[in-house]
């Protein structure tokens, strides 16, 4: 009977490893019963690549050989295990139960998988900071990085590379909308010791895609530069910032001030905040209204009605701005973000580039997603901190939204019938 047990095994055993899709190894070369393993050798033994070894000093997966079946404990056993190994009479199954070597070790490869699988899918509930994985020894820090992608995918583009950027790092943000530094900040870098240093950057030139690594340089502009403080702005702070730059960020204001084609200048935080808001509230108008209505800038010109929304939204956004905190000390700001000079300056940028499509006309053409949260959604979300309800954008914002999702369907030919779709 004992023949005929061993010979049963050993075709079980040879079967199902022949099957499993792992390499597999037995170091330890001694007769072990798989059901006699405490719960942390189980731990340790079941995960394929595990990196604690047994006596051999190997790092590999163990399965059961001919003899590990066998519900005999062997002595040597205990003395290869560490600590103390007491098998305990209900662990040793009888040969007479219901439990057979095959099913045994099919157990066993189903334990294995399982918890592979649960190591696999184990980072897909962590956060964006927590999926940074730490840099390997041949990656290099990354002291100087330019992000010049839409404000939407600024998280995605800089977790790929935030394992290699350090509180010596700078990174120069070149992009429409605002609030994108605090989402950085928020999801990438919450801890304020370890934060790269952050340089903003305001292009007022002319430029559009013809495809993958194809721009195409349409109008003479400039870039306003401004190296951000790492602590909150105020009239005692702006001095103070621009003297404790880091040797990145020096060199980084320096190289894109001497470069001539840029046509970069350097501001102090707050004016460069200014500037900020400046070009906001000229994108909050331009840029929602020609996706809306898909036309070119110079559509928006000499006609009443446009003209009375242009206003109602400039009523909000005029509002908003001048009563943030960090405006608060800053002369001059009800003068400089009145109504009727937002206006003027709207309508002069429209003016000069009537002839262009806004990027936002082009991202819902093309079906990606819009920087509308970062512009008209900024305001509304800035206003509800204050308290000041913005009803015009939120409206506007949500218009633009669902167009985005309407031509997004329309392009993948997911239009829904009734009683598909919600």
């Amino acid at each position: 009977m004992k023949e005929t047990r061993r010979g049963f095994e050993a075709e079980a055993v040879r079967r199902l490893l022949d099957d499993a899709s792992i390499p597999v190894e037995n170091h330890s070369g001694k007769g072990e019963d798989l059901s006699n393993r405490t719960g942390a050798e189980e731990q340790e033994g079941s995960l394929p690549g595990s990196s604690t070894p047994k006596t051999g000093g190997l790092s590999c997966v163990t399965a059961p050989n001919l003899e590990e079946s066998n519900p005999v404990v062997d002595d040597r056993l205990l003395q290869d295990c560490p600590g103390d190994f007491i098998p305990s009479e209900e662990s040793i199954p009888e040969d007479d139960g219901p439990s057979t070597p095959e099913t045994e070790t099919k157990a066993w490869f189903r334990e294995a998988e399982q918890e592979v699988n649960e190591t696999q899918h184990r980072g897909k509930n962590l956060t964006a900071r927590e999926q940074i994985r730490t840099p390997d020894k041949q990656e290099e820090i990354i002291y100087h990085l330019i992000v010049s992608v839409k404000a939407p995918q600024t998280v995605k583009a800089i977790q790929a590379v935030a394992h290699r950027l350090t509180q010596d790092s700078s990174i120069l943000f070149l992009q429409n909308g605002m609030g994108i530094v605090d989402e950085v900040n928020e999801k990438l870098f919450p801890d304020e010791k370890y934060r790269p240093t952050y340089v903003v950057g305001v292009v007022s030139h002319g430029l559009y895609s013809k495809g993958p690594f194809s721009i195409v340089h349409a109008g003479e502009g400039t870039v306003a530069l401004g190296v951000l403080p790492r602590m909150p702005m105020g009239e005692s702070i702006q001095i103070e910032a621009l003297n404790q730059l880091s040797p990145s960020a020096r060199y980084l204001m320096r190289t894109m001030t001497r470069t001539a084609v840029f046509v970069a200048v350097g501001f102090s935080p707050t004016d460069l905040l200014q500037q900020q808001f400046d070009k906001l509230a000229v994108n909050c108008i331009i840029n929602p209204l020609t996706a809306i209505f898909d036309c070119k800038n110079g559509a928006l010109l000499y006609n009443f009605y446009f003209t009375r929304v242009i206003r109602l939204l400039l009523a909000e956004i005029s509002l908003v701005i001048k009563s943030l905190p960090e405006l608060k000390n800053v002369p001059n700001v009800n003068m400089r973000f009145d109504t009727l000079r937002l206006e003027r300056m709207a309508i002069s940028i429209a003016n000069t580039t009537a002839e262009n499509y806004s990027s936002m006309v082009q991202d819902i053409r093309s079906g990606r997603l819009t920087e509308i949260d970062y512009i008209n959604g900024y305001i509304v979300k800035r206003g509800e901190e204050m308290g000041i309800h913005c009803v015009m954008n939120y409206m506007l914002m949500h218009m633009v939204k669902g167009k985005n999702k309407n031509t997004f369907q329309e392009k993948a030919d997911l239009l829904p019938l009734i009683g598909q779709r919600s």
